[in-house]
């Protein structure tokens, strides 16, 4: 039975009035949270170590830009260890290639993500359970990795450049916060970096960043120093 134009015309205008009454009824937080991640950098990167070997018993890096600028083998020495950074990830992106780390086994996990998430305005309780979300999985299926929960970095506001970054310190601190109370609910080392990169003006050392929110050369061994001081490495 065919139905007339005029009905079809009722039934769609229904159909879309559904639709605006359903995008009005979420929360206007939820509406503006943008997860997106894949762009040209992250696909062919992650194409990239896709199509490299396994290995085994290594360190692996893990996170966004802060993470991928960094020569994890030289400042470690040469060790074995293995650089899973992509410029621009955030939480999402992260969950999109745990493939790809959890196939090597690795013996330690270093993860450092939220800076991006925050730029998106993504709400902290979304990143924190995107994370939970990513240590129940590596748990699970490789229960041998030392996984280490890392603060995310201050910013120096002087030096940093608002029109590619939002976020605030007080959002960082925020976000810092809670990640550091998961890490105790999910039984996981956090790793207090952040205060190690801060100056008496609790910003990131001028000395530690080009841009305020990259780190320089000394900003690296900052980190690797805290690392290793505490016995991570």
């Amino acid at each position: 039975m065919q139905l007339k134009r005029s009905t079809v015309k009722m039934i769609k205008q229904k159909i879309l009035l559904a639709g605006i009454t359903i995008a009005s009824a979420l929360p206007a937080r939820a509406q503006q949270v943008d997860s997106s991640f894949h762009n040209y950098l992250y696909d062919s990167r992650l194409a990239y170590f896709n199509q490299l070997p396994v290995v085994d018993n290594t360190i692996i890096f893990w996170g966004d830009s802060i993470t991928h600028w960094g020569d994890w083998a030289e400042l470690l020495g040469f060790k074995k260890v293995l650089n899973r950074g992509i410029a621009g990830d955030n939480t999402y992106g992260l969950r999109g290639r745990i493939d790809e780390v959890l196939r090597h086994k690795p013996k330690k996990l270093f993860i450092l993500i939220g800076t991006n998430d925050l730029n998106k305005k993504i709400p902290v309780s979304y990143i924190i359970d995107n994370y939970k979300k990513m240590i129940a999985e590596i748990k699970q299926r490789s229960s041998s990795t030392a996984i280490y929960v890392q603060s995310v970095f201050p910013i120096n506001d002087s030096l940093i450049g608002r029109q590619y970054y939002s976020a605030t310190n007080e959002q960082i601190s925020e976000l810092n916060n809670a990640l550091q109370k998961m890490s105790a609910e999910q039984n996981v080392p956090y790793l207090n970096i952040h205060d190690a990169l801060m100056d008496d003006k609790r910003q990131m050392a001028a000395s530690y960043t080009y841009d305020g929110l990259h780190l320089s050369g000394k900003g690296y061994l900052a980190w690797i120093g805290y690392l290793k001081r505490n016995k991570f490495l």
